[in-house]
């Protein structure tokens, strides 16, 4: 009897240690909490992307600063919250711990703008800048939000010999409520909210747990000073989104799944740019013409292929040239795949891209539609690729070996990239071509600037042309074939000009590796 008394009270005394206390409270509170503290951080990293994208890309050096940031916030999330919980376990301090980050977040995107444009402005390179914006915008809020499983089983466990199993409930639901803020933004907040109003909402909904805590504490008097600040902060959403003047020249601002998409234009033209990188203008007096530089180099494909049947293009943007290539080749049936059914809206809206029985659009993934299609094509056109957003499954070995399936007997594929023809930063460009060069064996490379008077050693658009045939053509007959072949697309005489421009010196590869399905880190090559 004596020793069961003194197990009763080693049990009581081990219940206080554990900061158990029997004010009234419901049993799920503190679960419930964790649930959401897990969506919400969670949501932060998915939009954080959008946050970051407009002036760092998305590459995957942006990923990369994102989830070191957040995985090292919640180890010293960890660390802080078990500490503070064995000091002050109480729910009020919790409440402070989850409001504090409601603050911070909620006022997100009234910062981030300016902080993004001034270390992208810095210069301080592809790694580094996504990776300090990510310290700056998301370090704090996420250690405080890591700060909350801990502290919630401090104040879960009933005692010593409990809390394994409370620890691994409410971690086990701090992670299902990960997972589910995970799917709700990628899956649909992105493609319905905008990225400010998605963190927006993801503070108030802070600020309400916190409110809700101070409830369950029976401190009403704090809840209702939460609540309120929470008010004020709507009120100033709405205020500012009801102030705030349109941009002159705006169309359209929108998030899909795939891109930040904007429209607008200047009284002549109209432009679409996602995350800041311009994909498509139209001249508003003219819609057909071909206004980026680059589009006007593609038609050199037709002195490689002089009278294509059947054409696919992957990458549609604006969709300008091939509508302009529906039009000009009016026995051509053009099949156009991209992964984004909202460009294509787009482009039939604003850009008056027809669909009908020869020109088709497809809204899925450029290679699956390679892979599942059984048509043969003539031309294949690869514009699937930004300055910054290089989709790496449409660089490889084993892509072009599926085009090349697809080609029939002659056929070409043509490839507009980004890149640098020469120097330390060149990798990208000849990796490329090594691979291009692998599956075609004759490859040409025609950079949208004439390199005759003199080598440019910044990034331009390069179009590349694999070829399977192998009598390699010169450039004196490419511009005697482009007089020939143009006047239709562009003037003929500017496709000779720009058939003037063809590489005729040897691209060096041997230093660079072949892009496979394995092995293509092409954001890394063209970082170098």
């Amino acid at each position: 009897m004596p020793k069961r008394a003194s197990h009763s009270h080693h049990d009581e005394h081990a219940d206080h240690r554990l900061g158990h206390h029997p004010h009234a409270r419901s049993p799920w509170l503190l679960y419930a909490v964790v649930f959401v503290c897990g969506a919400d951080l969670m949501a932060l990293e998915i939009v954080g992307s959008r946050m970051l994208a407009p002036y760092f890309g998305n590459s995957i050096f942006v990923w990369g600063s994102l989830i070191s940031v957040v995985l090292a916030a919640l180890s010293l999330g960890y660390w802080l919250g078990g500490i503070v919980a064995d000091r002050w376990p109480r729910l009020p301090v919790l409440a402070l711990l989850i409001a504090v980050p409601g603050i911070l977040i909620a006022l997100l995107p009234f910062a981030y703008p300016g902080l993004n444009r001034g270390i992208a402005a810095s210069d301080i390179g592809a790694r580094l800048g996504p990776l300090v914006s990510s310290l700056i915008l998301f370090l704090v809020p996420s250690v405080f939000l890591g700060t909350i499983s801990p502290f919630a089983v401090r104040l879960q466990a009933k005692a010593v010999a409990s809390v394994g199993s409370t620890a691994g409930g409410l971690y086990a639901v701090s992670t299902a409520g990960s997972i589910v803020g995970t799917l709700i933004t990628a899956f649909y907040l992105i493609a319905v909210l905008g990225v400010a109003n998605i963190v927006h909402g993801l503070g108030l909904v802070l600020l309400v747990v916190s409110a809700g805590l101070f409830l369950g504490g029976r401190r009403t008097v704090h809840a209702s000073l939460v609540l309120f600040a929470g008010v004020v902060l709507v009120a100033t959403m709405v205020w500012q989104s009801k102030t705030q003047a349109a941009e002159s020249g705006l169309i359209l601002e929108k998030d899909s799944f795939y891109n930040q998409i904007r429209l607008a234009e200047d009284g002549t033209q109209r432009y679409m740019d996602f995350e800041n990188l311009r994909q498509s203008a139209m001249l508003l007096s003219d819609p057909w013409e071909l206004r980026l530089r680059y589009t006007r180099f593609l038609p050199l494909a037709f002195t490689l292929v002089p009278e294509p049947k059947r054409v696919l293009v992957l990458g549609l943007g604006g969709g300008s040239f091939p509508k302009r290539l529906y039009r000009d080749f009016p026995n051509v049936v053009v099949d156009v795949a991209d992964i984004d059914p909202e460009v294509i809206a787009i482009a039939k809206k604003y850009f008056q891209v027809p669909e009908d029985a020869r020109l088709h659009l497809y809204a899925t993934d450029g290679r699956r539609f390679v892979q599942q299609t059984k048509e043969k094509y003539d031309l294949v056109f690869l514009d699937a690729y930004n300055s910054d957003t290089i989709p790496f499954h449409l660089t490889t070995l084993e892509f072009y070996k599926e085009i090349q399936a697809r080609l029939t007997p002659g056929g070409v594929v043509v490839s507009n990239i980004i890149g640098t023809l020469r120097g330390p930063r060149s990798e990208f460009f000849r990796s490329m071509y090594r691979t291009l060069s692998e599956v075609f064996p004759t490859v040409y490379a025609v950079p949208t600037y004439d390199v005759n008077a003199g080598w440019i050693m910044g990034e331009i658009n390069i179009i590349l042309f694999g070829t399977q045939e192998r009598m390699r053509v010169g450039r004196g007959e490419w511009v005697a074939r482009a007089g020939r072949v143009g006047g239709k697309l562009v003037p003929a005489t500017d496709l000779a000009e720009y058939a003037a421009h063809l590489l005729e010196v040897p691209v060096e590869v041997k230093d660079v590796p072949t892009l496979t399905d394995d092995f293509a880190p092409v954001e890394i090559l063209r970082a170098m």
